[in-house]
């Protein structure tokens, strides 16, 4: 039995119709919502929850996801094969990061996948029903990836930001959860920090300190290796959020003190 996973910045009704369709097309396979909570255009965030997330499925997974902002226009719709799973989506670059650090081998361009029977004409507003929810449903189906279309010679990728000097590292926020922990592009592998460090965000300063857990974080700021393996800022059984006011996308530089 196929899993496949949905993966995107819209939610109510519109997420439960792409499980819908896929459904439709492949009645055997377990669909799963793994996110509806990227935020709305935010590629690198969902790309972030698809790098730290699809490896916990089972090899084969078809991950789906839909972060569009560029839906009906000139981007591809592509089907990206790895060496465990599938991804399927827009090519804007928030299937690269999963992709990549699972070996992407192939990338096909998603043409002529279509709706079931009854259903005839492609919304120029919602491939993620139209387009990705048959490519998934077919290869959940059995349906081979060279079946999808034209074989491209790569994909759009996204980049986190993030430059080190001597005594400091500047990246950005990638990810802001439901509690307010703020995930930056810089990981545990780009630098190990300990002890006090000056935090820069939105042009002010901030003084935090080096925790290994969200409970041994003290009063102010401090800076944590999350489980995804990023650095994240956080405020003890409080919002990073709320006090810096960062949102995705900001620039954060971390200086040594």
């Amino acid at each position: 039995m196929a899993v496949v996973t949905i993966t995107a910045d819209f939610g109510g009704h519109y997420a439960g119709i792409i499980a819908g369709v896929v459904k439709s097309v492949a009645p055997s396979a377990e669909v799963m919502v793994l996110s509806t909570e990227v935020k709305p255009f935010d590629i690198k965030g969902g790309a972030f929850m698809l790098l730290s997330s699809y490896k916990y499925f089972p090899s084969g997974t078809i991950h789906l996801a839909v972060v569009d902002p560029g839906v009906g226009s000139a981007r591809k719709a592509v089907a990206i094969k790895t060496r465990n799973y599938m991804f399927v989506g827009p090519d804007n670059g928030l299937l690269s990061l999963a992709a990549e650090d699972d070996g992407a081998e192939a990338v096909y361009e998603i043409s002529g996948m279509r709706l079931p029977a009854g259903n005839k004409e492609t919304s120029a507003t919602f491939h993620g029903r139209d387009i990705f929810a048959p490519a998934a449903g077919y290869l959940a189906n059995g349906g081979s990836i060279e079946g999808i279309g034209a074989r491209l010679g790569g994909y759009q990728r996204v980049a986190f930001a993030k430059t080190a000097g001597e005594r400091s590292i500047t990246g950005e926020v990638i990810y802001v959860d439901r509690f307010g922990n703020l995930t930056l592009s810089i990981s545990e592998k780009d630098v190990e920090l300990e002890g006090d460090i000056a935090v820069v965000i939105g042009g002010k300063q901030y003084g935090a300190r080096r925790a290994p857990t969200y409970a041994e974080g003290g009063r102010g700021l401090s800076l944590l290796v999350g489980s995804a393996g990023f650095y994240e800022i956080a405020v003890k059984e409080g919002s990073a959020e709320r006090v810096t006011g960062a949102s995705s996308g900001d620039t954060v530089t971390i200086t040594r003190v």
